[in-house]
This record gives structure tokens, C-alpha cells and sequence, in this order.
């Protein structure tokens, strides 16, 4: 981690096709399962076959990369601006509606009914993942004057508590928070590129 990056120019031209073709088939998935239905959320999976279809929930790293995608799709044009900036909004209207433990999204949430699903939980995993897509989605809403959706994604960000999930003592962070016994997880991240 200590070596100088080395700067790259992107892509090799001949690569652009396809790359482009993967990114139209990945930004597929979203375009056709964030659904009004789903309060705009995505779904964990879909299974193909047998035909089951959407599992009906998600977590917080599937909205932190949902969010992100929409802002890919913008910039390789895949879809237009606009169209990003209303998915964004509807997607950070259910966020920001969603039952929170200090700030947290849970583990695992029902897309039909918003609800957490049981047992309740707080992934440190989770929390960072979304937390960090957040971030890198406020500053694209700068960038594009979108101050007033970068400032909701901001006190999203801002609103969660590290704190309750540090051992101070280890100075590390524990796997998560257990709602329902009201207790950390006996297991802390002791590597910069763990989980």
C-alpha cells in the first residue's frame, strides 16, 4: 500500500467497445429492478431458473452501489443526467425514511414494506460501504449543482454514528451490532484489507 501509484491514461481505445457493452449490461440490471414498487430499491439477486424473480430485499452496500451506479450511467451516457438525478432522489426519499439504529441502515430490509428484517443488525461492513458511496455520491452532486440532493446525501453520511461499533480498548472495529441482544459481535476487522 506504501509503493507510488502509477498514473494510467485509461482504457486502451480497442477495450472501450467492450467495456461500454459490459457497463450498458450491468447499468441493465438496475434500470430494469429499481421499481416504484420497491420504493426504489434494489433487490439483493434475481433468480432466473428456476423463474422466482426479485428477492424482495436489500442491504445497505446494495443501495451504496445502486446509488453509484446511477452516477456511471450518467457519465458513460448511458442514460441521461436528469434521469440519475430522479432515480437519486427517490432513492434517498426511502433511505432517509427508512428505521435506522444511530444513524445505520440494518442489515437487511424488505422492499416492499421498507421494514428491517429480523433479526435486526448493524454491519460495520455494511455501514462503511454505504457510508463511502455516499461521500463519492455528494461530490458528484456538487459537481453537477445538485446542492440541495449532495447536502441530503451528506447528513445521510454524516448521521452515522462510528462510534458504538470501536472498541476503544482494540482499537479496531467490531463486525457489527447485534439489535436484538443489544450487543457487539465478539470479532473485530484487524487488517486494513479485511472485509
Amino acid at each position: 500500500l506504501s509503493r507510488p501509484v502509477q498514473e494510467r491514461d485509461g482504457a486502451a481505445e480497442e477495450d472501450r467497445p467492450f467495456l461500454l457493452h459490459q457497463a450498458n449490461l450491468i447499468w441493465g440490471y438496475f434500470r430494469d429492478w429499481l421499481r416504484e414498487e420497491d420504493h426504489w430499491l434494489p433487490p439483493d439477486n434475481v433468480q432466473e431458473k428456476p423463474w422466482l424473480g426479485p428477492a424482495r430485499r436489500t442491504s445497505p452496500t446494495n443501495i451504496g452501489m445502486t446509488l453509484l451506479s446511477c452516477v456511471s450511467a450518467a457519465d458513460l451516457e448511458l442514460i441521461c443526467r436528469g434521469h440519475a438525478v430522479k432515480l437519486i432522489a427517490h432513492i434517498l426519499d426511502t433511505v432517509e425514511s427508512l428505521p435506522k439504529w444511530k444513524g445505520h441502515l440494518y442489515n437487511w430490509y424488505d422492499t416492499e414494506h421498507c421494514a428491517p428484517l429480523y433479526p435486526r443488525y448493524v454491519s460495520t461492513v455494511d455501514s462503511g460501504n454505504l457510508r463511502g458511496s455516499l461521500i463519492a455520491l455528494r461530490e458528484t452532486l456538487y459537481q453537477w449543482g445538485e446542492g440541495g440532493l449532495a447536502r441530503r446525501a451528506e447528513a445521510l453520511s454524516d448521521a452515522m454514528d462510528l462510534a458504538p461499533l470501536y472498541d476503544r480498548e482494540r482499537r479496531l472495529f467490531t463486525i457489527g451490532f447485534d439489535v436484538e441482544k443489544g450487543e457487539l459481535t465478539e470479532g473485530w476487522y484487524d487488517l486494513l484489507a479485511s472485509e
